[in-house]
């Protein structure tokens, strides 16, 4: 069997250059996960198809179409065996040959090659590919493997068929691989010399709404054309191209003549290589986008930790500025409560524990507790509302980066796909579990339990210690009554002795009382003080542990998202290095080839 001419020079450097270039594309490619391991033997077999240098015409077309008479039309005698049924599996490849080889050599593969001088033009191969929409399920696989592999596609239509569904989608895979496509209406014969035009008009519409397709269409019967070449016939109802086969002999010599064989062989797998390459680029600019988007919402959620517990510090201000009006009210009427209490006027009037007792409770604590409470209660409420609503758009977040790394990612760095979706997946349970914590209900009632225990400490202290301080000094101060008959009498030498002893007395009672007054004001205040500081711990107490669990959760959960964000995003980086290399390389050879002699 003759092959191309031997490729010599420039020309067969550069093939060489190629058939490396896309082995490397092939490895690279490779390495992108399962999802490209059809396309890493797509470009294992073109570098295949390249040493081999034959330019491939596969004739593609559901079967019964007249593939085969079509060949053997073009050869101009009957080499390959035609049936009305799909009887092999096997794919025909009729290469160049000075002498036609009418044996085939039988291939490994179900391949079975034959020789031939009339395939076109040295270096040209005929492909005859099982029907599509075979009975066979694996001669459709087949034909699709050289659709890839063709360097120009002959598409066979019977003239007696509408356009099927399998037709329009190996029509429209081809022109996705990019692939130069005549279309060829075989079976004319079997139409009304008014009907072949009315069908050629239908296919080019069809093509052209469904498809957006305008092929160059032939209007052939290979069956007229086969017989006028067997019987040496010069005319028959086409006229002077008997079954029309020679104005597609004419196009197919102007290919093979506008290019060599050769050049257009190397340049169409160029080509090829170089959609491969974009389309993965694509996938690997569109993953690195969605990681780039999905670490900026990492970020973005790391920043509204920083900014919820910031926010908490606010709330906790406000919280705080409203129960220090309590207090400084409390505080306040405390003082007024001993100043009123240990006057003169009231010391010498004498006092009754049951009422210092009441108007303990009722003008010095009053509604201080509910007014505690109260603010207390917005703040915790503000907190875990605040925190519900955190939460949930953490998980819609966390979801929405789940769904586009299903999307986008799916088959790609399936390892490292994996690792993160199921950090994800912990990452949204353990926000969820969060988010089902809080309960206001509790944490208000504990705060209350807490409040009303050193509230009530507070009260008993004031209605006993405070209330006893004060029912002692009235007692001092204050003096006892004088009875009996020799009052009188004993009045005038008691008022001669006692009169200096009484105004010393009074003056060490008088500066007594103020002590004992100053250090009863200082004592309210003091206990009010502690009181506020530990309403102002359990309230920060409460703060911190909400502060706590965003920074746990920032660090212990989303960190590790986002360092297996930045290796995706320094796989993709590397990737997408790579595969523009190549497609610089694919440029630099494109132009080579094409200056080449």
């Amino acid at each position: 069997m003759n092959a191309i001419s031997p490729l010599e020079g420039t020309l067969a450097a550069l093939r060489e250059s190629q058939i490396r270039l896309i082995s490397e594309i092939a490895e690279t490619i490779g390495e992108l996960g399962d999802v490209a391991q059809e396309d890493q033997q797509r470009l294992r077999e073109m570098a295949e198809d390249l040493r081999d240098q034959f330019f491939l015409v596969a004739i593609i077309g559901e079967f019964n179409s007249g593939k085969s008479s079509l060949i053997n039309a073009l050869l101009g005698e009957t080499l390959l065996p035609v049936g009305v049924t799909p009887t092999t599996e096997a794919i025909e490849v009729i290469r160049y040959g000075e002498i036609a080889e009418r044996r085939p050599e039988i291939r490994d593969d179900s391949t079975r090659v034959w020789t031939h001088p009339n395939t076109g033009a040295p270096g040209v191969a005929l492909v005859d590919t099982p029907g599509t929409g075979s009975v066979f399920q694996k001669h459709e696989k087949t034909a699709k493997a050289f659709l890839h592999r063709s360097d120009l596609i002959i598409f066979v239509i019977s003239a007696k068929r509408a356009l099927a569904e399998t037709e329009r989608l190996y029509l429209e895979l081809a022109k996705n691989y990019g692939k130069k496509i005549v279309l060829v209406v075989n079976q004319v014969d079997l139409l009304h010399a008014n009907e072949r035009n009315e069908v050629r008009r239908f296919i080019e519409r069809q093509l052209q709404e469904m498809l957006d397709l305008k092929p160059l269409i032939f209007m052939v019967s290979a069956r007229e054309a086969l017989a006028a070449a067997t019987n040496g016939a010069a005319s028959s109802s086409t006229g002077s191209d008997p079954g029309g086969i020679g104005a597609l002999k004419a196009h197919l010599r102007g290919v093979f003549s506008e290019t060599p064989p050769a050049k257009q062989k190397l340049l169409a797998q160029l080509d090829t290589a170089e959609r491969i390459v974009k389309r993965y680029v694509e996938t690997a600019q569109a993953g690195a986008n969605t990681v780039s988007h999905d670490t900026t919402k990492v970020r973005d959620v790391q920043h509204e930790l920083e900014q919820q517990s910031e926010g908490l510090e606010t709330q906790l201000k406000l919280a705080r500025a409203e129960i220090d009006k309590v207090f400084d009210g409390l505080r306040q009427r405390g003082i007024n409560f001993v100043d009123t209490n240990l006057s003169f006027s009231l010391l010498r009037r004498g006092v009754n524990r049951e009422v210092l007792q009441s108007e303990f409770r009722e003008f010095v604590i009053g509604r201080a507790l509910r007014d505690i409470n109260d603010a207390s209660s917005d703040y915790v409420n503000a907190l875990i509302d605040n925190s519900r609503l955190y939460w949930r758009g953490v998980i819609d977040r966390l979801n929405q980066l789940r769904d586009l790394l299903d999307q986008e990612l799916a088959g790609l760095d399936a390892g490292v796909y994996s690792e993160q979706r199921e950090a994800l997946q912990q990452a949204i349970r353990i926000a969820e579990a969060e988010l089902s914590s809080y309960s206001s209900g509790q944490v208000l009632e504990n705060l209350r339990m807490t409040f009303a225990t050193n509230m009530g400490n507070f009260t008993m202290w004031g209605a006993t210690a405070l209330i006893g301080l004060i029912l002692s000094i009235v007692a001092i101060v204050t003096p006892g009554p004088l009875v009996g008959a020799g009052a009188a009498a004993l009045a005038l030498p008691a008022f001669i002795v006692g009169a200096p002893l009484a105004a010393i007395g009074g003056l060490a009672a008088y500066r007594y009382y103020r002590k004992v007054q100053a250090d009863t004001r200082h004592e309210i205040v003091e206990r009010v003080n502690g009181l506020q500081k530990t309403y102002y711990d359990a309230l920060d107490n409460l703060t911190q542990r909400e502060r706590n669990r965003l920074v746990q959760y920032g660090q212990q959960v989303l960190t590790p998202v986002f360092s297996r964000l930045e290796v995706l995003s320094q796989r993709y980086a590397t990737q997408l290095a790579e595969l523009r290399e190549h497609l610089t390389q694919l440029e630099m050879l494109r132009k080579g080839i094409i200056s080449a002699p």
